[in-house]
């Protein structure tokens, strides 16, 4: 199979890249040519790199007549515009495939795993942006398109999620010993996927009848809390986990997007009846492999400056959460 993917190199669909060129396809990657895809040497001579700005398609049309790809992914696809290219470009393709996201049902979807029969409600520009896109690839391919919905996805090259938002803090907290701030006590839950199983989910639409004009979810097959999450980080490197607790309606006041605020849990129930994918990876799998990619420390000279600072910010925050427990126990006691 010819197949072309766009974001290539990325975090998640470099895995999407090296599946295909190990079940033998010729591969064509689109990408600004800022990160590097370690493929076997082998695979060089099935596998093609295309320059390009994922913002004009258009401009690389010839190219990708040329090549004449059976089946499309498309991970950095975020707006209408980006879509309407997919649709212009490939409607000869036997598959095009969309990455979207979860967050297209809300940001705060209830207790119940959520399927696709949900209606979209987006809460977000970015989530808008998607479900807007999903329509348009939809309406303007058919049976041609297929959705996928990845919740929170782990794996090498993510980071994992804490109040700062996708980086390596949590990570370098625990490792150096210090406590760590969770919304509303950890009580949020999520269903993260690691992204070998996305990639897996992606394949399996290809060439499969299926998955004609479908939405699936791509998600993990453990609901679990914030605490949850982050004792299983601080279990894998061995150390113990400090916490303290951070009101989420003041998170929200402050304008701290989080996705921990929310209760968020999914179904991939469709995916593995239809697609036959199963997720393989556990909470516990996919974390250790997130964080044996995350080679900092706090303190020391390599350190990103931007994780020293959000580690000061959550200092601060831990320390003021410290005095306001400590001062309305003191409130409480004398009120008994």
């Amino acid at each position: 199979m010819r197949t072309v993917i766009l974001g290539g190199t990325g975090a998640f669909a470099s895995r999407v890249t090296q599946a295909c060129l190990e079940r033998g396809d010729e591969v064509m990657v689109l990408t600004r040519g800022q990160r590097q895809l370690a493929e076997r040497a082998a695979d060089a001579d099935r596998l093609t790199f295309l320059r390009a700005d994922r913002q004009n398609l258009q401009a690389y049309e010839g190219e990708l007549k040329a090549f004449a790809p059976e089946a499309v992914m498309d991970a950095i696809c975020f707006t209408p515009a980006h879509a309407r290219q997919l649709v212009d470009l490939f409607g000869a393709a036997r598959r095009v495939v969309m990455i979207s996201s979860v967050d297209v049902y809300g940001a705060d979807i209830g207790a119940a795993p959520v399927s696709e029969t949900r209606p979209p409600a987006p809460a977000s520009d970015y989530a808008a942006g998607k479900a807007e896109a999903e329509r348009t690839v939809l309406d303007g391919l058919g049976p041609r398109a297929t959705v996928i919905r990845p919740s929170h996805m782990l794996g090498r090259g993510y980071g994992t999620a804490g109040l700062w938002g996708r980086t390596e803090h949590v990570v370098a907290r625990l490792r150096a010993g210090l406590p760590i701030a969770l919304i509303d006590g950890g009580r949020g839950v999520t269903t993260p996927v690691h992204a070998v199983d996305v990639a897996a989910w992606v394949l399996a639409t290809m060439d499969n009848p299926a998955a004609d004009g479908e939405v699936f979810n791509a998600v993990g097959a453990q609901i679990t809390t914030q605490w949850h999450y982050f004792a299983t980080i601080a279990d894998l490197l061995g150390v113990p986990l400090r916490t303290v607790s951070v009101p989420g309606a003041v998170i929200a006041q402050a304008g701290i997007a989080n996705p921990f605020r929310f209760h968020r849990p999914y179904s991939c129930a469709k995916a593995v009846r239809v697609l036959g994918h199963e997720p393989s990876a556990t909470l516990a799998s996919m974390l250790a492999e997130t964080i044996q990619a995350m080679p900092h420390v706090l303190g020391a000279p390599q350190t990103p400056p931007e994780l020293t600072a959000a580690s000061l910010a959550e200092d601060r925050i831990v320390e003021m959460a410290d005095r306001h427990t400590e001062d309305l126990l003191s409130a409480l006691t004398r009120l008994r």
